[in-house]
């Protein structure tokens, strides 16, 4: 897991529980943001593909996914998409 500002280091452990329920790659796993009762915007890869998160901790749902780098999946569908759609309410 990589933080992209060293602060988030101090929520390692929420940071492990969201990825956890989530089911993200732990290892390829970017924070990019987090509040511990706001908002969460983790990066996580899956072979070449990268993915960004947008996460609403107080609702625990995904928000939005984009796909930001690797080649590209057509018309947002495949396993990779529905892992992040099937906890989008």
């Amino acid at each position: 897991m990589n933080y992209t500002e060293y602060a988030f280091g101090r929520y390692e452990t929420d940071i492990v529980a969201v990825a956890a329920k989530y089911n993200l790659n732990l290892k390829d796993l970017e924070v990019e943001s987090f509040s511990p009762t706001g908002l969460a915007i983790l990066v996580e890869k899956i072979g070449e593909r990268r993915f960004k998160i947008h996460i609403n901790l107080q609702e625990g749902r995904i928000i939005a996914v984009k796909q930001i780098a690797g080649a590209p999946l057509e018309n947002n569908t495949g396993t990779q998409f529905a892992k992040y759609t099937n906890f989008m309410k």
